[in-house]
């Protein structure tokens, strides 16, 4: 009954618009609405993937409603910005948790209204996850996925990622979004699924632009990095500086903005490789690497300069990707 609740109070509370204090100190109206099924006609089937438990498992929040377990049907929520503040742009948020929960305010709703407060349409991915058995302890449940292979608990996140990105193109007109400016930002396990819709088989089922935050693409084998250019004519100097312009080569991935802080014990030794890879393969991301804020700082205020990186964030939004 107490989950019941919780579930309807929720519900209520994100179909209607609310009033938020905005960056310029004025009340800026976001409209959250209700939160729309992933795909309508049936989830995908998900046989012989090895996160389904053996037996029926129930969604629930813990954690006072911070955590949400045990995702079998995805869902997207819109939260609509001011029309008079509207930029056109949109981003997919998809929060951590290492596929086991989804961090869904931490790293989602309270992102999400901070996006929408300054112009962008933000939309909170609700991810299928590995399934929790009844009566199963967190240690024990992440035990259990450790042993799974690399990156397959992340598999159906990816594809609802895919389809979120689909989705919020095809309502594009109805949203005030601009189909080409649909971005899509990940936390920890949620990175993995935003930096995996970048690779997918279809230029452009690809988001037009991608943040990767203290998460990044993973799994055995690891998604080929595609080069970011052209190859230079025959002839032309080897020293960097008496290079022309490179010219994008097709099917390069598309602009990113990362960012971790250099104390993250979890994901800091791959975050940084995956930057070197791209570095090598001829892409220039924004990379930001704070001091301190350690794993998941997401929307919290932990002191330290990884409290700015949503600013640094919505600056690289509004320079790279809106001024284009």
């Amino acid at each position: 009954m107490r989950y019941r609740t919780a579930v309807l109070a929720f519900a209520l509370a994100c179909a209607a618009p609310v009033c938020a204090q905005g960056a310029d100190g004025l009340n800026s109206t976001v409209t959250e609405q209700a939160p729309l099924p992933v795909w309508p006609k049936g989830v995908p089937s998900m046989k012989g993937w090895p996160g389904l438990a053996s037996v029926p498992v129930k969604e629930e929040l813990r954690e006072n409603g911070e955590q949400v377990w045990n995702v079998t049907v995805p869902t997207l929520q819109p939260f609509l910005p001011d029309p008079a503040k509207a930029t056109g742009t949109a981003v997919i948020v998809a929060p951590g948790g290492g596929f086991r929960l989804l961090a869904i305010h931490h790293e989602g709703t309270r992102v999400a209204r901070w996006l929408a407060e300054r112009g962008i349409a933000a939309f909170v991915l609700k991810y299928r996850l590995i399934q929790s058995f009844p009566g199963e302890t967190n240690e024990a449940m992440r035990t259990r996925v450790q042993s799974m292979a690399s990156g397959s608990g992340g598999i159906p996140g990816t594809e609802d990622g895919t389809e979120a990105l689909r989705i919020v193109r095809a309502n594009a007109a109805k949203w005030g979004v601009d189909p080409h400016r649909v971005g899509i930002v990940g936390f920890s396990a949620g990175g993995h699924v935003a930096g995996m819709t970048m690779f997918a088989a279809n230029a452009a089922d690809r988001p037009d632009f991608a943040g990767l935050i203290y998460g990044m693409p993973f799994g055995n084998p690891e998604p080929v990095i595609p080069p970011a250019n052209l190859p230079f004519p025959e002839g032309t100097p080897k020293e960097p500086w008496l290079q022309p312009k490179p010219k994008p080569a097709p099917g390069r991935l598309p602009p990113m903005f990362l960012a971790m802080a250099q104390d993250d014990l979890a994901v800091g030794q791959g975050f940084r490789a995956f930057y070197d890879k791209l570095f090598g393969a001829g892409y220039r991301p924004e990379m930001h690497l704070y001091e301190r804020g350690s794993h998941g700082f997401g929307a919290a205020q932990r002191g330290t300069t990884s409290d700015l990186w949503l600013e640094q964030f919505g600056r690289w939004i509004a320079t790279e990707i809106n001024s284009k």
